[in-house]
């Protein structure tokens, strides 16, 4: 289990680091996210929260706070990215508000809600998502909670990985997995983090140790449990997951024979939630068009947008439709796709 700091030493920490990046950086995520209106239309800007000393005079109740995180879940879930960016810093303003009471309670809401805004900037791969992830990490620590601190690691194990930084999520996620194997509530994120380990390993070019990482995840995910009481993970670590990060992993290493056989295991359908729908049709979209067959990619990105709105207009999807168009502008049907996504002929 992660050890848990000095509470008036990591107040005075977060107080000195929300003042030093408050006068140097002003973010305003909801702008930024696919469809959103301009930022004038924002009244919670997210700097206004995220990036300035807590002054919240919230009198959201446990309970209430609970509820709201519930619906920010629930926005995400569903790929609902602009209404979950308009509802989080409410959120987050509320739990700082209740973690100042000290108790273990508090520090795991404020936990779930920076875990909560982190899953919400990396859709754009936002630069706040490095402060959001390490806040998480910290309210982790001082809640002495296995299964927050296993989700907040998870956080920033992807954070890290997604800007290139391997050797940093390496470390985060080795101390995770050393802290928290044996702990039974956190071990399907602790499979979790495997995963995005070994896709880590794999994008680094690490073939063998991405191999080792993802059999590793996938051993400890067929102990279980598959559900945890946990609202706001990564979901339950069904075998669609396992066989995505597979998909994912052999695509990246150039085995196209096994990240097709791990694609054909998937049903879609049975996924539990849009927004892993919605990461798997990306993912064979991705697939299948460095395989050459791009009248397949293309009914995936169809069926991507059909469901997920939001997430067929994020930055990487109108890049990928892009510049699909510019290697195979006569393909039927794909301009008019390029054209409803927003994405540049």
């Amino acid at each position: 289990m992660l050890g848990v700091g000095d509470d008036s030493d990591m107040s005075e920490v977060n107080v000195h680091r929300r003042d030093l990046i408050s006068a140097t950086v002003g973010i305003s995520l909801a702008a930024a996210l696919p469809g959103a209106a301009p930022a004038a239309s924002h009244p919670r800007q997210w700097d206004a929260v995220l990036l300035r000393k807590p002054t919240s005079t919230s009198t959201m109740t446990v309970a209430q706070l609970q509820g709201a995180l519930a619906t920010v879940v629930q926005h995400y879930t569903n790929a609902r990215y602009r209404e979950a960016a308009d509802a989080i810093p409410a959120v987050v303003d509320a739990a700082d508000h209740t973690a100042q009471d000290g108790s273990r309670t508090g520090a795991v809401l404020l936990t779930r809600a920076y875990i909560l805004t982190t899953a919400i900037a990396v859709k754009e791969r936002d630069d706040i998502a490095m402060i959001t992830a390490d806040r998480a990490v910290q309210a982790a620590r001082l809640s002495q909670d296995p299964l927050a601190a296993a989700t907040a690691a998870r956080a920033q194990t992807i954070v890290l990985r997604q800007r290139g930084h391997w050797e940093q999520a390496r470390q985060v996620a080795d101390t995770a997995i050393a802290d928290l194997s044996a702990e039974a509530t956190a071990r399907p994120v602790v499979a979790h983090i495997l995963l995005e380990t070994a896709y880590g390993a794999a994008q680094a070019g690490q073939s063998t140790d991405a191999l080792a990482l993802w059999e590793h995840a996938r051993k400890l995910a067929k102990q279980g449990p598959t559900v945890t009481s946990w609202p706001d993970h990564a979901g339950p670590l069904t075998s669609d997951q396992v066989d995505r990060y597979a998909l994912c992993i052999h695509h990246l290493l150039g085995d196209t024979r096994s990240a097709l056989r791990h694609a054909s295991r998937i049903n879609v359908l049975a996924m539990p939630t849009a927004e892993r729908r919605a990461r798997y049709r990306h993912d064979s979209a991705k697939l299948y068009r460095d395989l050459g067959d791009l009248p397949r990619a293309l009914t995936l990105l169809h069926e991507h947008e059909a469901e997920t709105p939001q997430d067929a207009r994020r930055t990487s999807l109108r890049r990928m439709v892009s510049d699909m168009v510019a290697t195979s502008p006569s393909l039927p049907g794909l301009r008019k796709h390029a054209t409803l996504i927003g994405a540049a002929a």
